[in-house]
């Protein structure tokens, strides 16, 4: 089951599927026919995803971008096998991790670190490389055009260095990645969601994270989409 759901405005969280249901989601936004992917999941996701595009009407040549947050490997362990399944795609991601997606042999070697690589081989299966020339830099203010549908990237540390949340402007909603925390709706309480701050090691800075996180909030969001997991609002109370 890819676990679509609905929200609006061309907005779908796809359940990836990593690790089980309702962890990380893969958002799928939706304009004149094109489609933008956030994140990615590892590579298993790539099957829910193509079940997500066919049942809302779209192919895999539809997808002009796949837009990852940051490069820890439950957000862009499937960067490469998208990339591969969607020919006209560009993937943006942060300067600082530009190059990982191109070689990614350090990031396997860090989770194998963490995991051991039996584990790390099971979670994320092969890394598969990136052309440099299908690489676009999330640099701070890029507008990214889907369709007429403009994206504006904000470099957000705090969770990591190499982070970046994108900025819907026509449903005025952030696409946040962990910057803006985890929620998950198994926990919330009498429907109201509540925020836990994602600080894992070994770049989560709290001063930066907070200072991003009141960025976003200073437009005004009508949504933040996490990828651990889619859609919150009540942003101020959140925050």
């Amino acid at each position: 089951m890819h676990g679509l759901i609905g929200f609006g405005s061309g907005i779908y969280a796809v359940d990836s599927g990593y690790t089980g249901p309702d962890v990380a989601a893969i958002h799928l936004i939706e304009e004149g026919g094109r489609a933008a992917l956030v994140d990615t999941g590892n590579n298993e996701s790539l099957h829910q995803v193509l079940a997500a595009l066919a049942e809302t009407g779209l192919t895999p040549e539809a997808v002009d971008y796949v837009l990852l947050t940051h490069i820890h490997l439950d957000h862009a362990g499937g960067a490469g096998a998208f990339m591969q399944a969607f020919p006209n795609a560009r993937l943006v991601v942060h300067p600082r991790g530009a190059r990982h997606m191109i070689e990614p042999s350090k990031l396997f070697a860090g989770v194998s670190a963490v995991y051991g690589p039996e584990r790390a081989r099971e979670l994320y299966g092969e890394l598969v490389p990136v052309p440099a020339e299908r690489i676009v830099e999330a640099t701070e203010g890029l507008e990214i055009d889907l369709a007429g549908r403009k994206i504006r990237v904000f470099d957000t540390p705090g969770h990591a260095r190499h982070h970046v949340c994108y900025f819907d402007t026509r449903s005025r909603a952030f696409f946040t990645g962990d910057t803006f925390g985890l929620s998950y709706r198994t926990l919330d309480v009498d429907g109201r969601p509540s925020i836990f701050p994602t600080t894992t090691p070994v770049q989560f800075e709290p001063d930066a994270m907070h200072a991003s996180v009141a960025r976003m909030e200073a437009e005004q969001p009508t949504a933040m989409y996490l990828t651990h997991y889619a859609q919150v609002q009540d942003v101020p109370r959140l925050a």
